[in-house]
Protein backbone atom coordinates (compact mmCIF):
# COMPACT_ATOMS: atom_id res chain seq x y z
CA UNK A 1 0.00 0.00 0.00
CA UNK A 2 2.79 2.16 0.83
CA UNK A 3 4.43 1.61 -2.46
CA UNK A 4 0.97 2.41 -4.24
CA UNK A 5 0.89 5.58 -2.18
CA UNK A 6 3.93 7.06 -3.54
CA UNK A 7 3.01 5.90 -6.56
CA UNK A 8 -0.24 8.46 -7.22
CA UNK A 9 0.67 11.78 -9.57
CA UNK A 10 0.33 14.09 -6.37
CA UNK A 11 1.38 16.74 -8.08
CA UNK A 12 -1.10 16.41 -10.96
CA UNK A 13 -4.40 15.77 -8.42
CA UNK A 14 -6.65 18.57 -7.97
CA UNK A 15 -6.71 20.50 -4.99
CA UNK A 16 -3.51 18.10 -3.43
CA UNK A 17 -1.42 20.82 -3.07
CA UNK A 18 0.39 20.84 0.06
CA UNK A 19 -1.24 23.20 2.90
CA UNK A 20 1.01 23.89 6.30
CA UNK A 21 0.32 24.94 9.87
CA UNK A 22 2.22 27.02 11.68
CA UNK A 23 4.34 25.55 14.58
CA UNK A 24 3.21 28.12 17.76
CA UNK A 25 6.33 27.37 19.29
CA UNK A 26 8.86 27.09 17.04
CA UNK A 27 8.64 30.30 14.26
CA UNK A 28 9.53 30.47 11.70
CA UNK A 29 8.49 26.55 11.02
CA UNK A 30 5.72 24.86 10.31
CA UNK A 31 4.38 21.26 9.48
CA UNK A 32 2.11 19.62 6.55
CA UNK A 33 -1.36 19.95 7.84
CA UNK A 34 -3.08 16.98 8.07
CA UNK A 35 -0.04 14.56 8.02
CA UNK A 36 0.43 13.87 11.75
CA UNK A 37 1.65 16.62 14.48
CA UNK A 38 5.35 17.48 14.61
CA UNK A 39 5.09 19.72 16.89
CA UNK A 40 7.96 19.86 18.98
CA UNK A 41 8.02 17.05 22.43
CA UNK A 42 7.32 19.37 25.79
CA UNK A 43 10.74 19.57 27.33
CA UNK A 44 9.12 18.89 30.89
CA UNK A 45 8.62 15.09 29.14
CA UNK A 46 12.02 15.00 27.57
CA UNK A 47 14.21 12.36 28.92
CA UNK A 48 11.86 10.81 30.99
CA UNK A 49 13.52 7.52 30.32
CA UNK A 50 16.79 8.23 31.19
CA UNK A 51 18.61 8.42 34.57
CA UNK A 52 17.87 11.48 36.74
CA UNK A 53 21.37 13.20 35.82
CA UNK A 54 20.66 12.09 32.37
CA UNK A 55 17.61 13.32 31.90
CA UNK A 56 18.74 16.71 33.05
CA UNK A 57 21.15 17.21 30.59
CA UNK A 58 19.15 16.07 27.51
CA UNK A 59 16.20 18.75 28.48
CA UNK A 60 19.08 21.46 29.14
CA UNK A 61 20.58 20.44 25.67
CA UNK A 62 16.83 20.82 23.63
CA UNK A 63 16.19 23.90 25.52
CA UNK A 64 19.80 25.21 23.82
CA UNK A 65 18.22 24.29 20.55
CA UNK A 66 14.95 25.66 20.74
CA UNK A 67 16.44 28.73 22.06
CA UNK A 68 18.40 29.02 18.32
CA UNK A 69 17.89 25.70 16.28
CA UNK A 70 19.35 26.81 12.93
CA UNK A 71 23.06 26.73 13.48
CA UNK A 72 22.53 22.87 15.01
CA UNK A 73 19.90 21.97 11.92
CA UNK A 74 21.71 23.38 9.33
CA UNK A 75 25.44 23.96 10.13
CA UNK A 76 27.28 26.89 8.37
CA UNK A 77 24.76 28.94 6.15
CA UNK A 78 25.27 27.74 2.95
CA UNK A 79 24.74 29.85 -0.34
CA UNK A 80 22.43 32.48 -0.91
CA UNK A 81 19.37 30.97 -3.08
CA UNK A 82 20.32 27.17 -1.89
CA UNK A 83 17.50 25.30 0.76
CA UNK A 84 18.91 23.48 3.68
CA UNK A 85 17.29 19.97 3.85
CA UNK A 86 18.29 18.70 7.38
CA UNK A 87 17.39 14.51 6.61
CA UNK A 88 17.14 12.36 10.61
CA UNK A 89 17.40 8.95 9.79
CA UNK A 90 18.49 5.38 11.17
CA UNK A 91 19.81 2.38 9.61
CA UNK A 92 17.88 0.16 10.19
CA UNK A 93 14.50 1.99 9.26
CA UNK A 94 13.11 0.59 6.05
CA UNK A 95 11.53 3.82 5.19
CA UNK A 96 14.96 5.64 5.29
CA UNK A 97 15.62 3.51 2.43
CA UNK A 98 13.31 4.47 0.02
CA UNK A 99 13.13 8.41 1.23
CA UNK A 100 17.21 8.21 0.60
CA UNK A 101 16.20 6.72 -3.25
CA UNK A 102 13.79 10.10 -3.41
CA UNK A 103 16.91 12.37 -2.07
CA UNK A 104 19.52 10.98 -4.42
CA UNK A 105 16.96 11.63 -7.09
CA UNK A 106 15.67 15.00 -5.47
CA UNK A 107 19.57 16.40 -5.36
CA UNK A 108 19.95 15.02 -9.31
CA UNK A 109 17.00 17.01 -10.78
CA UNK A 110 17.96 20.23 -8.35
CA UNK A 111 21.99 19.97 -8.11
CA UNK A 112 22.28 23.60 -7.48
CA UNK A 113 18.66 24.37 -5.65
CA UNK A 114 19.10 22.37 -2.25
CA UNK A 115 22.02 21.38 0.54
CA UNK A 116 21.64 17.94 2.33
CA UNK A 117 22.49 17.66 5.94
CA UNK A 118 23.07 14.83 7.48
CA UNK A 119 21.75 13.59 10.89
CA UNK A 120 22.17 10.28 12.55
CA UNK A 121 19.51 9.19 15.21
CA UNK A 122 20.13 5.93 16.41
CA UNK A 123 17.22 4.50 18.10
CA UNK A 124 17.03 0.91 17.55
CA UNK A 125 19.96 -0.49 19.87
CA UNK A 126 23.55 -0.67 19.71
CA UNK A 127 24.01 -1.86 16.52
CA UNK A 128 22.14 1.42 15.39
CA UNK A 129 24.39 3.46 18.08
CA UNK A 130 27.45 1.98 16.74
CA UNK A 131 26.63 2.89 12.84
CA UNK A 132 25.81 6.54 13.96
CA UNK A 133 29.25 6.56 15.28
CA UNK A 134 30.94 5.43 12.60
CA UNK A 135 29.00 7.20 9.87
CA UNK A 136 29.56 10.51 12.12
CA UNK A 137 33.45 9.80 12.25
CA UNK A 138 33.65 9.13 8.58
CA UNK A 139 32.63 12.43 7.69
CA UNK A 140 35.93 13.57 9.10
CA UNK A 141 37.93 11.99 6.62
CA UNK A 142 35.03 12.97 3.61
CA UNK A 143 33.60 9.81 3.01
CA UNK A 144 30.63 9.43 5.13
CA UNK A 145 28.08 8.98 1.77
CA UNK A 146 30.07 5.80 0.79
CA UNK A 147 30.09 4.25 4.36
CA UNK A 148 26.37 4.86 4.42
CA UNK A 149 25.36 3.24 1.41
CA UNK A 150 27.33 0.68 2.24
CA UNK A 151 25.94 0.09 5.93
CA UNK A 152 22.33 0.96 3.96
CA UNK A 153 22.96 -2.12 1.83
CA UNK A 154 24.54 -4.70 4.49
CA UNK A 155 23.25 -6.04 7.85
CA UNK A 156 24.26 -4.26 10.68
CA UNK A 157 25.83 -5.97 13.38
CA UNK A 158 26.61 -4.40 17.10
CA UNK A 159 30.71 -5.01 16.37
CA UNK A 160 32.96 -2.43 16.13
CA UNK A 161 35.34 -4.86 13.77
CA UNK A 162 32.69 -5.60 11.49
CA UNK A 163 32.10 -1.89 10.93
CA UNK A 164 36.17 -1.89 10.75
CA UNK A 165 35.49 -3.86 7.92
CA UNK A 166 33.55 -2.43 5.80
CA UNK A 167 35.37 0.77 6.15
CA UNK A 168 38.90 -0.23 5.20
CA UNK A 169 37.21 -1.71 2.25
CA UNK A 170 36.54 1.90 1.29
CA UNK A 171 39.69 3.30 1.94
CA UNK A 172 39.05 4.76 5.27
CA UNK A 173 41.53 5.02 7.52
CA UNK A 174 40.56 2.57 10.44
CA UNK A 175 42.76 3.94 12.99
CA UNK A 176 41.76 7.71 13.13
CA UNK A 177 38.14 6.43 12.22
CA UNK A 178 37.91 3.97 15.46
CA UNK A 179 39.92 6.79 17.52
CA UNK A 180 36.87 9.42 16.62
CA UNK A 181 34.40 7.07 17.20
CA UNK A 182 34.72 7.43 20.66
CA UNK A 183 35.56 10.91 20.77
CA UNK A 184 33.87 14.15 22.73
CA UNK A 185 33.68 15.39 19.18
CA UNK A 186 31.41 12.38 17.96
CA UNK A 187 28.84 12.03 21.06
CA UNK A 188 28.39 15.80 20.89
CA UNK A 189 27.29 15.79 17.38
CA UNK A 190 24.89 12.79 18.33
CA UNK A 191 23.57 14.51 21.01
CA UNK A 192 23.12 17.66 19.36
CA UNK A 193 20.98 15.50 16.59
CA UNK A 194 18.87 13.57 19.72
CA UNK A 195 18.44 17.35 21.02
CA UNK A 196 17.19 18.39 17.72
CA UNK A 197 14.34 15.50 17.36
CA UNK A 198 13.44 16.48 21.23
CA UNK A 199 12.76 19.71 20.01
CA UNK A 200 10.83 18.95 16.67
CA UNK A 201 9.03 16.19 17.91
CA UNK A 202 10.98 12.83 15.82
CA UNK A 203 9.97 10.37 17.43
CA UNK A 204 11.10 8.08 14.70
CA UNK A 205 12.81 8.06 11.62
CA UNK A 206 12.83 9.32 8.74
CA UNK A 207 12.44 13.16 9.62
CA UNK A 208 13.44 16.19 7.52
CA UNK A 209 13.14 19.35 8.12
CA UNK A 210 12.96 21.35 4.46
CA UNK A 211 13.46 24.84 4.82
CA UNK A 212 10.99 25.62 7.48
CA UNK A 213 8.58 22.59 6.62
CA UNK A 214 8.76 20.08 9.33
CA UNK A 215 8.12 16.12 8.00
CA UNK A 216 8.07 12.91 10.53
CA UNK A 217 7.77 9.79 8.36
CA UNK A 218 7.83 8.63 4.94
CA UNK A 219 6.03 10.90 2.01
CA UNK A 220 5.45 10.06 -2.12
CA UNK A 221 8.24 11.59 -4.01
CA UNK A 222 5.78 14.12 -5.78
CA UNK A 223 4.21 15.67 -2.53
CA UNK A 224 8.14 16.05 -1.29
CA UNK A 225 9.06 18.04 -4.92
CA UNK A 226 6.19 19.86 -4.36
CA UNK A 227 7.23 21.09 -0.62
CA UNK A 228 11.00 21.54 -1.68
CA UNK A 229 9.46 23.88 -4.86
CA UNK A 230 7.24 25.78 -2.13
CA UNK A 231 10.49 26.28 -0.12
CA UNK A 232 12.50 27.23 -2.87
CA UNK A 233 10.05 29.85 -4.07
CA UNK A 234 9.70 31.20 -0.66
CA UNK A 235 11.25 35.02 -0.68
CA UNK A 236 13.27 35.29 2.57
CA UNK A 237 15.57 32.22 3.85
CA UNK A 238 14.46 30.48 6.81
CA UNK A 239 17.73 31.23 9.25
Amino acid sequence: MIYGLRALPWDRLPGRGPRFADIADLPPFRRLDGVGQTSGTPLALVGLDAPPQDADQRRARAEAVRADPCPALFGNSGSEGVVPIAYFSEFRCPYCRALERDLDTLMADYPASFRLVQHELPIFGPASELAARASVAAAKQGKQPELRRRFMRTPLVAEEASVLRVAADIGLDVDRLAKDMASAEVQEELDRTRALADVFGFIGTPGLVIGRTVLNGAIPYALLRRIVEDEAAQAAPVC
